[in-house]
């Protein structure tokens, strides 16, 4: 994979900030509270990497537990991403408690939780998604949303753990209960490639020079 440059990484980082801030709309409307965004950080990490920064992030959490939303999406320019909403697994059930009304008692909440995540999951991701494709000019196909609950240790296992990946991390917090999340997008080094020749065309970047052998 070659080394991008800092003009294309600033390309990066406004498409998936312009993408992020639709999905931070949509979820606000849906726990009815004003959200708070973390400006985007685009960067190049391993699995590992993630993890470790996962793990740093939530030292707070008290049983070291997220639940994950993930979606798989296939885009006709030859690129596919993994976008995936993370939350502490006890803030997961604030969301729910926020979405189906304050007043639902705990033992409903538990009962409808994952599939409940499930949709929240399916309308902030896929809100981001279409800003995405809308900004490329892409048709992007995901499949319908997965919600696993895992310590952070075990929570990127089924992803690619040699192969370099772009993440394009934002946090999202609710400041009044306390919670905050984030969104990730992973992609493997060929379709980071042909994603970043879009997101060069869009904004009109001059086009990169083959590496030299």
């Amino acid at each position: 994979m070659r080394a991008f440059s800092e003009l294309e990484m600033d390309a990066l980082t406004e498409a998936f900030n312009l993408s992020l801030g639709e999905a931070a709309a949509t979820f606000s409307a849906i726990v009815r509270e004003e959200i708070d965004l973390t400006v985007p950080v685009v960067e190049f990490v391993s699995r590992e990497e993630l993890t470790r920064r996962l793990q740093s992030a939530q030292d707070g959490c008290a049983d070291g537990r997220m639940c994950r939303i993930n979606q798989h999406f296939q885009a006709d320019e030859g690129f596919s991403t993994d976008a995936l909403l993370l939350f502490p697994e006890q803030g997961s059930l604030e969301i729910v408690r926020r979405m189906l009304g304050d007043d639902t008692s705990i033992e409903h909440i538990t009962e409808l939780e994952q599939d409940a995540l499930a949709e929240i999951g399916n309308i902030i991701i896929n809100s981001c998604m279409n800003s995405l494709a809308g900004l490329i000019g892409s048709e992007m196909v995901g499949s319908l949303p997965r919600v696993q609950c895992r310590s952070i240790p075990r929570l990127l296992d089924d992803k690619a753990p040699d192969n370099l990946i772009l993440v394009a991390r934002i946090g999202m917090s609710m400041s009044a209960h306390n919670l905050s999340g984030f969104v990730l997008f992973l992609m493997d080094v060929p379709s980071i490639d042909n994603f970043m020749a879009q997101v060069s065309r869009v904004f009109g970047l001059p086009e990169a020079l083959p590496e030299a052998k």
